[in-house]
C-alpha cells in the first residue's frame, strides 16, 4: 500500500536517529545495582565481609580485608545461575526459566613481609568479580478488551507529518499498516492529506490476545587491582582501583492477534526491540578496618561513582499479516555511545568472633536519583543537555536505599559451617509499601586443608519488579515475581 511512497522519505528518517535513542531511567539503575557474588564464601555469608575480611571478593567491596593476609593465595570461582520469572496478568500466570554457568571469581593476592615493626606487610591483590547477573526470561499472555500497543503508536504519531514520524516506533507502524493517515487518498505527488491526523486499525475496546515476550542475557564483572596493609595488626587499610565491564542484550517481542474486530482486516501484527549494550568503567574503593579487641572489628568503606562509557545497538521490526498480505519493517540500526556516572556508595559494618563462630553485620548506603547520563561536548539543537529529559526522570524516579546484610559461620575442625540474609531496599521512590525490597538467602559450607580448601555456596534470591507491558496512559503496570538460585564453588590454594 505504502511501499512506493516510503522511498522518497527514508533517508530523512535517520535525521532522528540522535533523538531516538534507547536510554532511560531504567538503564542508570540496572547498571548501578550490583550484587557481588564472586567466591562461595562471600556469597555464603551474603557478602557481610565489610569487617571480615581475608576473602578475595572483599576487594570490591572493602579492600581492607587485603591487609589481613599473612599468604600468597590464588582462588577460582565456577558459578551456576538458574533464575525463575512468574508473570501475573488478569488471573493468568506463566513461569519463564533461563540458566547459565559463569567464573564467579578468578583472584591472586601476592603478601609481602615488611622489616618493619608496625608495618609487618603489604599485599597486592589482581583479578576479577561477578558484580551482576541480567539473565530473565519473561512470557506474558494477556487477554485485552480495553487497549493495544497501537495505542500507543497512534499517540506517538499524532500531530507529526510522515516525514517527522519517530524512525524506531510510529514510523514502522505506519509503514506496515497499523495506523493510517485519517485521509490516505494520494496523487502523483504522494499523500494528499499528511497533516498529521492518524487512525489506528485496531479496535482497542473489543477482544485481543496479547503475548509480551522478554528474553535478556549478561552481566557485569569488574577487574581488580588492590594495594592494602596492616598497621600492628588492629588497622588495615586498603585501596581498589576497579575496571568494571558490562554486556547486555535484550530482545523484546509483543505480539497482539485474535482481534474480534479491526479496520482493513488486520489479522496480527508484532513489534520487536532488539538492544545489544557494552560498556567499560573505572571506579576507586577505599576502606579501613579496625580491631577494637580480639573479639569485635569494626569496618568502613566509600566507593567512588563508576564512569561507566557505553556503546549501544537498538533496532526494531515491525511486522502485520492481513487476510491477503503481510509487511516488514526495520527501523534504521542505531549506534549510540554515551557516559553513565553511577552513585557514590558507603558501607559501615561490625563483626564478633565468640570462640569456633562469626557473627557480621553490613550496613550500605547508596542514592540512586543521583545516577546521570552524559554526553561530552554534545548539546541538542536548541542548547539543552541530551540527556535533560532522562536525567531528570532518574531523580524523580528513584530514592536514596538502605541495604543490610547479615553473615554467619561456625567451625568444627576443618569444617566451616555459613548462612547469610541479604535485604536490598526498594530503589523507586512510589514504592510506599517497599513491595520491591530484594532478598537474599544464602548458605554454604568449606572444608579448609591448610595449603588448599574448597568452599560451596547456594543462594536464593527472591524480588518483585512492577513490569509496563507498554504506556501506562493505556495499560497498568503488573507483578512479576523473580526467583533466582545461585550455586559457586571455590577452589582455593595458599602457599
Amino acid at each position: 500500500m505504502k511501499i512506493y511512497y516510503k522511498i522518497s522519505i527514508v533517508i530523512l528518517s535517520f535525521l532522528s536517529i540522535i533523538e531516538c535513542k534507547a536510554q532511560n531511567e531504567f538503564d542508570a539503575l540496572r547498571y548501578s545495582q550490583m550484587n557481588i557474588s564472586g567466591t562461595a564464601k562471600y556469597s555464603s555469608m551474603s557478602g557481610a565481609f565489610g569487617s571480615l575480611g581475608g576473602d578475595f571478593s572483599g576487594l570490591s567491596s572493602n579492600p581492607a580485608g587485603l591487609g589481613m593476609y599473612q599468604f600468597t593465595e590464588v582462588t577460582f570461582t565456577p558459578h551456576l545461575i538458574s533464575n525463575n520469572t512468574t508473570s501475573y496478568y488478569n488471573n493468568l500466570s506463566f513461569e519463564e526459566e533461563s540458566s547459565d554457568g559463569r567464573i564467579g571469581n578468578i583472584g591472586l593476592v601476592l603478601s609481602y613481609a615488611k622489616d618493619d615493626p608496625d608495618w609487618k606487610r603489604v599485599n597486592f591483590g589482581i583479578g576479577w568479580n561477578q558484580l551482576a547477573d541480567y539473565n530473565k526470561n519473561i512470557y506474558i499472555y494477556n487477554q485485552n478488551q480495553t487497549s493495544s500497543l497501537a495505542d500507543n503508536f497512534l499517540s506517538i504519531a499524532q500531530g507529526n507529518t510522515i516525514n517527522n514520524l519517530n524512525s524506531f516506533f510510529a514510523a514502522p507502524a505506519f509503514w506496515t499498516d497499523i495506523i493510517d493517515l485519517s485521509d490516505n487518498s494520494t496523487d502523483s505527488n504522494g499523500y494528499i492529506y499528511d497533516n498529521g491526523n492518524y487512525i489506528s486499525h485496531v479496535a482497542s475496546n473489543s477482544n485481543k490476545n496479547q503475548i509480551h515476550m522478554v528474553n535478556a542475557n549478561g552481566g557485569m564483572n569488574e577487574f581488580v587491582l588492590s594495594i592494602g596493609s596492616s598497621y600492628q595488626e588492629k588497622f588495615y587499610i586498603g585501596a581498589t582501583l576497579g575496571f568494571p565491564s558490562l554486556n547486555y542484550s535484550e530482545s523484546t517481542k509483543h505480539t497482539e492477534s485474535g482481534f474480534e474486530d479491526t479496520i482493513n482486516n488486520l489479522e496480527a501484527f508484532s513489534y520487536t526491540q532488539d538492544l545489544i549494550a557494552s560498556g567499560t568503567g573505572i571506579n576507586l574503593k577505599l576502606g579501613g578496618i579496625y580491631r577494637l579487641n580480639d573479639q569485635i572489628k569494626i569496618g568502613g568503606a566509600l566507593h567512588s561513582p563508576t564512569y561507566f562509557t557505553i556503546q549501544e545497538e537498538f533496532q526494531t521490526l515491525t511486522t502485520t499479516r492481513f487476510n491477503d498480505t503481510s509487511y516488514n519493517e526495520y527501523s534504521p540500526n542505531n549506534f549510540f555511545e554515551y557516559n553513565l556516572i553511577t552513585p557514590w556508595k558507603a558501607i559501615a559494618s561490625v563483626s564478633a568472633n565468640f570462640s569456633s563462630s562469626i557473627i557480621s553485620i553490613e550496613y550500605e548506603i547508596i542514592d540512586y536519583s543521583t545516577a546521570s547520563f552524559d554526553i561530552e561536548n554534545y548539546y541538542m539543537d536548541d542548547g539543552s543537555q541530551v540527556f535533560y529529559d532522562e536525567n531528570n526522570a532518574i531523580n524523580n524516579t528513584f530514592i536514596k536505599t538502605e541495604n543490610i546484610r547479615f553473615g554467619a559461620e561456625t567451625k568444627f575442625k576443618k569444617l566451616n559451617l555459613r548462612a547469610g540474609y541479604a535485604l536490598y531496599g526498594s530503589p523507586y521512590k512510589n514504592d510506599n509499601d517497599e513491595s520491591l525490597n530484594r532478598e537474599n538467602f544464602s548458605f554454604g559450607l568449606g572444608v579448609n586443608n591448610g595449603g588448599y580448601y574448597i568452599d560451596f555456596a547456594y543462594v536464593l534470591s527472591q524480588y518483585k519488579e512492577n513490569y509496563q507491558m507498554y504506556n501506562e496512559e493505556f495499560i497498568a503496570s503488573k507483578d512479576l515475581i523473580h526467583t533466582n538460585h545461585n550455586l559457586l564453588v571455590t577452589l582455593g590454594f595458599r602457599y
